[in-house]
């Protein structure tokens, strides 16, 4: 079965259990969760029903928030910004407290914007975009790190790799991911000494990278690396075309590169990348007994969004009991106070002086023996302004 049909079946459980839940939660009251999520396109790989439908399982089991349980609502968005709009305004109809969003800004502002009016939280489960708080400033949240974190982390790490000269992959059409990060690095890159020779354009979809190698390896000032902020399957084409052409650049890259099909679709090319991601579930953490949990509960764990959208409802679960309430624009200003709350992916997470985009750790992962494997931990030492 296809991911995306996958997706789709148990994007539909969990809509008729919280059709079911909907009347319990007007009789007591309890927290709603409405999540408008990429189930299925595109973009499904970084948005993760699952994940959210497991913690609110486990909290439900362990007694719901403030006594009573909790109800989740999710919508598909098809991961089109449109439809997200459409979903937010039906989850806000159906009385949700607090709403979940898709990975990209072009959905998430909207939806900040219709939920404005009732104080409602928006928080997104996969995006990295700083763009979305920036332009949601009273109600808009990012459960990652931001881009800008990410690319920082990245050109550390790489220039620590004494590479110095980096083309850049630009794409315009998955909102500001793929256009802006990659300038987030360039920034933090030649900061710390390196140079930007090029920039290289592409959209997302392509099923050949051969005219974008030629132009890297054509570079007229010859590149010792290239970062993109790429999605997958986009991101293993990409390395499989370099390494395929001879072109053997290590390739730098964010989340977009987090998912288990880059290996094989990246196939010898995935030696290549290295790439800035939000955890890893290592022996003993909280992910990985997250993760186990879930599965043994018949969830399905993808990737590392999984964990995110657990880490999305504990956010809500602490700004809620601080809030003591489950008024939406208590819980908003609740979670504007949060600080070193422990997550899931991460052992602190801060939104306290902020403007939405949370501190956190990052974990740079590398493709060893056919599997990622953690390499090391960052905090940047500076990180570009949004």
């Amino acid at each position: 079965m296809a991911l995306a049909q996958k997706l789709m079946a148990c994007s539909g459980a969990i809509i008729l259990a919280a059709t079911a839940l909907s009347t319990a939660h007007a009789a007591d009251e309890g927290l709603t969760i409405g999540y408008a999520a990429a189930v299925t396109g595109p973009l499904a790989p970084y948005d993760s029903p699952d994940g959210v439908a497991c913690r609110v399982d486990q909290i439900n089991a362990a007694g719901g928030i403030l006594g009573k349980p909790v109800t989740l609502i999710v919508r598909d968005t098809k991961s089109d910004p449109v439809t997200a709009a459409n979903a937010a305004q039906e989850l806000l109809d159906l009385g949700a407290d607090v709403l979940l969003g898709p990975p990209t800004d072009d959905g998430l502002i909207p939806m900040a914007q219709l939920a404005l009016g009732q104080g409602v939280p928006v928080l997104s489960v996969g995006a990295t975009q700083p763009a979305f708080p920036m332009a949601s400033p009273d109600n808009g949240y990012l459960v990652p790190y931001g881009d800008n974190a990410a690319a920082a982390a990245a050109a550390e790490i790489a220039y620590a790799n004494g590479l110095r000269k980096a083309i850049l992959m630009i794409a315009h059409d998955v909102g500001a991911y793929s256009s802006i990060t990659p300038e987030y690095f360039g920034k933090a890159f030649e900061k710390l000494g390196g140079k930007v020779v090029g920039r290289v354009n592409y959209n997302h979809g392509l099923a050949d990278y051969t005219a974008q190698v030629t132009e890297i390896k054509n570079a007229s000032d010859a590149p010792d690396m290239v970062f993109a902020a790429i999605l997958v399957p986009d991101a293993g084409v990409l390395v499989r075309t370099m390494k395929s052409s001879g072109l053997e650049l290590p390739v730098y890259g964010t989340d977009g590169f987090d998912d288990p099909s880059f290996i094989e679709v990246a196939g010898d090319g995935a030696a290549l990348a290295t790439f800035i991601t939000h955890g890893f579930p290592s022996e003993g953490s909280k992910l990985e007994a997250f993760y186990a949990d879930c599965e043994k509960a018949g969830k399905k764990v993808q990737n590392i969004f999984f964990g995110l959208g657990g880490e999305a409802v504990d956010i809500v679960k602490a700004a809620t009991e601080k809030a003591g309430s489950t008024d939406s624009a208590a819980i908003n200003a609740q979670i504007r106070e949060l600080s070193g709350l422990e997550g899931i992916t991460t052992g602190s997470i801060t939104y306290k002086d902020q403007n939405g985009v949370p501190l956190k750790e990052v974990t740079v992962i590398q493709v060893k023996d056919g599997k990622f494997t953690p390499v090391g931990k960052v905090v940047p030492a500076w990180v570009p302004a949004p």
